[in-house]
Order: structure tokens, then C-alpha cells, then sequence
């Protein structure tokens, strides 16, 4: 299981984001909603490494937020807030949400025991995140439209952000997306790795 715990970056001083990030993540299956649990932070259960690494993707499209991600049990039956969560998944997520408060682009994933691929699911989200963090807000609205829409035209991105193509062009042509999409993709395949390694060197637990 996958536990995503958010919090919002220098919350004291901006205005609250836990309803605009909510709406964002609305799209992602999760097995346990995303809620505010406590102030500005946010939290879901997700069991599907391509929604973790979308998630991910659009809390970087929002931008702003402290992401942490724990990889473990889940105690069952399954809570149906992510405040009555109990496991280890929940508690190395409180300690990666923790930890990203100082760490490179503000993520950080946790699991127990730990694996090559933990480090480089990392790696690679702090990638997404990086890229995203480089741009401006509405060049990343263009760039998280892309990979929702991958078939729409410039011309289509250009008429949903009420901005001209050549806006649209500058932004896309120097490869933000492309960047995105493969660090993505590059998460989900070491997060699938190591949901799998994980469920077979531990216990299930009840």
C-alpha cells in the first residue's frame, strides 16, 4: 500500500490550498480518499503505483507542497478516513512528509525495508517535481493538460487556457512535458518494483 501525506509549503503566510489541491487529485483512485486530516495537510491510501506517480505529477502541477510517500502495510479492515489509519505505510509517511520539509524538491518516499528501488522511485519524482517547480504557473497548467490530453493540438491547449498558440508553443517546444512523462513513467515502473518486493518479503497483516 501506498500512503501520500501532503503538507502546504509556508501555510502561514498563503492563503489555504487544501480545497484547490483536493479538486486536483479528485481524478486519482484512491482506496481511501484524499482529506484534509489536520491545518494544510492532506492524505490518501492509494494500492496502484501509476496513481501514485500521477498524483504526484499533479501536486507538482499545483506546486507548493511538501510530499511524502510511505510503502508498507495498511491494518485492515481499511479506515474510511485516513485518520483512523493504522500500519506501517501510514507511519512511514509521517516520517517521509516529515523528512521533505528539508530534503530536494520537497519529496521524500519511505519504506521499511528499504530497496534500490525506493531510492530510485525517489529520484525520479524528485525529477517530475523539479522540472515542474522551473516553470511558471500556467506553463504548467499547458504542460499537465498535455499529458491528460495527449492528442489534443496546441491550438486546443492554447483555446482551454484562453492564451495564443505561440504562448502554448514556447512552453511546450523546450520539453517540460516529455521530461515529466518519462520520470513518471520511470516512478511507476520502480514503485510497482518495490509494492512487489515489499508484499512478498512481509507479512499481511489483519
Amino acid at each position: 500500500m501506498f500512503v501520500l501525506t501532503i503538507d502546504q509549503q509556508d501555510s502561514r503566510s498563503h492563503a489555504d490550498a487544501v480545497p484547490r489541491i483536493l479538486e486536483a487529485l479528485a481524478p486519482i483512485e484512491a482506496i481511501v480518499p484524499f482529506a484534509r486530516t489536520v491545518g494544510d495537510e492532506v492524505q490518501g491510501v492509494l494500492d496502484d503505483p501509476d496513481a501514485v506517480a500521477e498524483a504526484v505529477r499533479r501536486i507538482g502541477i499545483d506546486a507548493g507542497w511538501h510530499i511524502g510517500i510511505g510503502i508498507g502495510e495498511v491494518e485492515r479492515p481499511l479506515p474510511e478516513t485516513t485518520t483512523e489509519g493504522r500500519g506501517a505505510a501510514f507511519y512511514a509517511a509521517r516520517q517521509a512528509v516529515e523528512a521533505a520539509k528539508s530534503a530536494p524538491a520537497h519529496l521524500v518516499v519511505s519504506a521499511d525495508p528499504g530497496s534500490d528501488h525506493r531510492g530510485l522511485a525517489e529520484a525520479a519524482l524528485r525529477l517530475l517535481i523539479s522540472t515542474l517547480s522551473e516553470l511558471r504557473s500556467h506553463s504548467r497548467g499547458y504542460v499537465g493538460f498535455r499529458l491528460d490530453h495527449p492528442e489534443a493540438t496546441q491550438a486546443e491547449i492554447a483555446a482551454e487556457f484562453d492564451v495564443s498558440q505561440q504562448a502554448v508553443s514556447r512552453v511546450l517546444s523546450a520539453g517540460p512535458a516529455d521530461i515529466v512523462s518519462g520520470a513518471e513513467h520511470l516512478a511507476r515502473h520502480h514503485l510497482d518494483r518495490l509494492q512487489r518486493g515489499l508484499s512478498e518479503g512481509a507479512p499481511h497483516v489483519d
